[in-house]
């Protein structure tokens, strides 16, 4: 198949979010079964074509130059004075391996010259520019298709993910510009964070001005584009949806995980799954990771692990007790991350086991920041910190902890929870999304599982989990079974990239069934 992606964010161009991630592994594990898959996203300032060079990635002499209207046909360009249209580029970058072709937008207004890749005032502007943009590239290769050009590539469907790119969705099944053109061209989306909608917080706009998704998308000048809900639409319009675990896609059905879309997604429903995100196996591996100091494989970790634990607590100055049961949290300083339940839970932890220890490492709010600090200042031989985001770090945190905390209030895919088992790093999660997907409750008579779990919001309910985890450790053959279970675990790409392919072929039917009931 020949698969486009379009999303505002990707690796190894920008790396901000988990997005980035995604765009750079998913792709690269379709292009592992043959799939020739291509990637749309912007040229920001902040990329640097040595960086693409080094990679391999070669510059192709093909470039379009492009005229993107900010309107529809017959609206009004805008309140804000802008151009009837907006001059931009599109080239394109080959890989010399089976990662995605990519294609950059580039304007230098909206993209090069900007420092940041979100967080601007006009950050719908931005990414509604990106979809249209995007659609009139798709015009010009359509056009070379039919003028039998052998350098024109068409796909056979688009994959839009989030907000940024859901504008695209809803102009290409409604604007009559673009509409014929792709009628026969599954458009699917997969939803990232259902709490990011559009620029902005939607859920404060006033009852008469709520978007329902009906109305034409408003021209890029129009003030009421940013209150116009594009991650509604997307899902409204797109021909599947997917979320990145199949236990948030049930989740998201309800009032509690669905940030306000409960009615848009019961309407949905029926073009709802969910598709476990996976992790490069190849770049988190314990026993080639650079950044491990003590490399270990699967089947001998046992010393290796204990060596690295050793050096972990000397570098946050903890005693260097073989025995202590290491317990760590990697991640944002933030609710969303169960920091309530952490910081309430611990004090009666580390007061009650002195042979408990603790180290966090995440940057975020500085409330948690400061609780974090007054738990280190009341247990200073129990406790290190580094509150600040590192890349190199957690991966060593993961090759010596015992357990790793995930007390997620919500969690759509759960990451840390793979990377922690890739490493045999316990995970203790709330069951939530993707965590409830990935992590299988240990049982001692089984001796069957990877980690330990609860469900209730509750530091109690922390705190009990982290007790049976605590009497597991105190078995060490019963433990060692379990740091065994974890790294035998396989959360590779390849089983969500079938998922996928498996997804896709049914859009192509379902879009060919829909073609032909709206062409009678």
């Amino acid at each position: 198949m020949k698969i486009l992606f379009l999303a505002a964010e990707a690796a190894p161009f920008v790396k901000v979010g988990g997005l980035s991630q995604v765009m750079y592994y998913l792709p690269r594990a379709l292009a592992k079964r043959g799939h020739d898959v291509r990637l749309f996203t912007p040229h920001y300032g902040s990329m640097d074509a040595s960086t693409l060079q080094k990679r391999r990635w070669k510059r192709q002499d093909e470039a379009w130059e492009l005229s993107v209207p900010v309107a529809s046909a017959g609206q009004a360009p805008g309140e804000d004075g802008l151009a009837e249209d907006i001059a931009c580029a599109v080239t394109s970058w080959k890989p010399s391996d089976r990662n995605a072709w990519a294609y950059f937008l580039e304007n230098k207004e909206y993209y090069e010259l900007r420092a940041n890749v979100f967080g601007y005032a006009d950050d719908h502007v931005r990414f509604a520019l990106l979809a249209r943009a995007c659609l009139e590239w798709l015009r010009a290769m359509h056009e070379a298709e039919e003028n039998g050009d052998d350098g024109a590539w068409w796909p056979d469907v688009i994959h839009c993910h989030d907000w940024h790119a859901s504008y695209f969705i809803d102009l290409a099944r409604r604007d009559p510009r673009y509409k014929d053109m792709l009628s026969g061209l599954p458009i699917v989306l997969t939803v990232h964070n259902f709490k990011y909608q559009a620029n902005g917080d939607l859920r404060y706009v006033p009852e008469e001005e709520v978007d329902d998704g009906r109305e034409p998308l408003a021209p890029l000048g129009a003030k009421r584009l940013q209150k116009q809900n594009a991650l509604k639409r997307g899902l409204l319009y797109a021909d599947a949806v997917t979320t990145v675990s199949p236990t948030h896609a049930l989740e998201v059905l309800t009032p509690e995980y669905a940030e306000g879309l409960d009615h848009t997604l019961h309407e949905i429903r029926g073009k709802l799954s969910g598709i476990l995100n996976g992790i490069d196996t190849d770049e988190f591996d314990p026993s080639s990771d650079p950044i491990v100091r003590h490399r270990y494989s699967r089947w001998r970790y046992a010393s290796a692990r204990a060596a690295n634990k050793k050096l972990i607590q000397k570098e946050f100055a903890l005693p260097t007790d073989p025995k202590a049961f290491l317990l760590a949290f990697v991640g944002r300083l933030s609710s969303q991350k169960g920091l309530d339940m952490i910081v309430d839970a611990l004090p009666h932890l580390l007061a009650e086991h002195p042979n408990a220890q603790f180290i966090a490492v995440g940057g975020g709010d500085d409330r948690y920041r400061a609780s974090l600090e007054e738990l280190k200042q009341a247990y200073p031989e129990q406790v290190g910190l580094h509150l600040l985001p590192d890349f190199r770090l957690p991966r060593r945190l993961f090759s010596s902890a015992d357990l790793v905390l995930m007390p997620s209030l919500f969690e759509p895919g759960g990451l840390v929870a793979l990377e922690a088992l890739r490493y045999g790093a316990v995970p203790l999660v709330r069951r939530t999304g993707g965590l409830n997907d990935s992590i299988q409750e240990f049982d001692p008579a089984e001796k069957e599982g990877n980690g330990f779990s609860f469900e209730r919001k509750d530091p109690w309910s922390l705190y009990g989990a982290v007790m049976t985890a605590m009497t597991v450790y105190r078995q060490p053959a019963l433990w060692d079974k379990l740091v065994s279970n974890c790294l035998d675990c396989d959360f590779s790409w390849d089983p969500p990239a079938k998922q996928y392919e498996s997804w896709y072929k049914q859009a192509v039917r379902e879009r060919a069934r829909a073609s032909r009931t709206e062409s009678e």
